[in-house]
Protein backbone atom coordinates (compact mmCIF):
# COMPACT_ATOMS: atom_id res chain seq x y z
CA UNK A 1 0.00 0.00 0.00
CA UNK A 2 2.93 2.35 0.78
CA UNK A 3 4.01 2.00 -3.05
CA UNK A 4 0.87 2.72 -4.37
CA UNK A 5 0.55 5.91 -2.27
CA UNK A 6 4.29 6.71 -3.20
CA UNK A 7 3.32 6.38 -6.89
CA UNK A 8 -0.11 8.67 -6.44
CA UNK A 9 1.45 11.36 -3.95
CA UNK A 10 4.66 11.59 -6.39
CA UNK A 11 2.54 11.76 -9.67
CA UNK A 12 -0.41 14.23 -8.31
CA UNK A 13 2.61 16.84 -7.36
CA UNK A 14 4.70 16.32 -10.37
CA UNK A 15 1.14 17.37 -12.46
CA UNK A 16 0.74 19.60 -10.39
CA UNK A 17 4.04 21.51 -11.04
CA UNK A 18 2.96 20.67 -15.00
CA UNK A 19 -0.38 22.61 -14.26
CA UNK A 20 1.35 25.95 -12.60
CA UNK A 21 4.04 25.80 -15.46
CA UNK A 22 1.53 25.48 -18.15
CA UNK A 23 -0.22 28.19 -16.51
CA UNK A 24 3.32 30.39 -16.02
CA UNK A 25 4.38 29.79 -19.80
CA UNK A 26 0.88 29.90 -21.48
CA UNK A 27 1.75 26.71 -22.96
CA UNK A 28 -1.90 25.08 -21.88
CA UNK A 29 -1.33 20.89 -21.38
CA UNK A 30 2.33 20.62 -22.69
CA UNK A 31 4.28 20.66 -19.43
CA UNK A 32 1.34 18.45 -17.44
CA UNK A 33 1.21 16.17 -20.19
CA UNK A 34 4.75 15.41 -20.31
CA UNK A 35 6.03 15.39 -16.84
CA UNK A 36 3.15 13.11 -15.56
CA UNK A 37 4.70 10.93 -18.24
CA UNK A 38 8.53 10.90 -17.09
CA UNK A 39 7.09 10.66 -13.33
CA UNK A 40 4.93 7.66 -14.16
CA UNK A 41 7.72 6.02 -15.98
CA UNK A 42 10.39 6.62 -13.26
CA UNK A 43 8.19 5.54 -10.74
CA UNK A 44 7.41 1.74 -12.48
CA UNK A 45 11.58 1.83 -13.43
CA UNK A 46 11.69 2.32 -9.43
CA UNK A 47 9.67 -0.69 -8.64
CA UNK A 48 11.08 -2.63 -11.36
CA UNK A 49 14.57 -1.84 -10.00
CA UNK A 50 13.81 -2.39 -6.48
CA UNK A 51 11.89 -5.88 -7.14
CA UNK A 52 14.51 -7.31 -9.11
CA UNK A 53 16.96 -6.57 -6.33
CA UNK A 54 14.73 -7.69 -3.68
CA UNK A 55 14.58 -11.20 -5.68
CA UNK A 56 18.30 -11.32 -6.40
CA UNK A 57 18.71 -10.93 -2.56
CA UNK A 58 16.52 -14.05 -2.18
CA UNK A 59 17.79 -16.08 -4.65
CA UNK A 60 21.37 -15.52 -3.13
CA UNK A 61 19.99 -16.54 0.23
CA UNK A 62 18.20 -19.40 -1.17
CA UNK A 63 21.29 -20.95 -2.44
CA UNK A 64 23.42 -20.24 0.10
CA UNK A 65 21.03 -22.27 2.51
CA UNK A 66 20.70 -25.14 -0.22
CA UNK A 67 24.12 -25.24 -0.50
CA UNK A 68 24.74 -25.37 3.29
CA UNK A 69 22.24 -28.62 3.72
CA UNK A 70 24.08 -30.30 0.80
Amino acid sequence: MTRGMDIAGTTLVVFALGFFVDRWLDTKPLFMIALTVVALLAQFAKLYFAYTAQMDELESQRRSVSQGRA
